[in-house]
């Protein structure tokens, strides 16, 4: 759910980052920026959910 998320999110930060007259490069590295990162947070979770359990209690969701 949250590649889609930030797809839409990337998307209007990449128009209104356009639209602020950054140009087409700048947009474009702020829509693909903000893609990595949800795709980062996507593809990282097994791994956190793995390390979790040996967490202190204060840390744990």
């Amino acid at each position: 759910m949250i590649i889609p998320v930030t797809f839409f999110l990337a998307a209007a930060l990449a128009v209104f980052s356009y639209s602020q007259g950054q140009g087409g490069p700048i947009a474009g590295l702020v829509f693909f920026g903000v893609l990595f990162i949800g795709a980062f947070i996507q593809y990282s979770q097994p791994l956190i959910d793995m390390v979790r359990p040996h967490l202190p209690a204060k840390l744990r969701r």
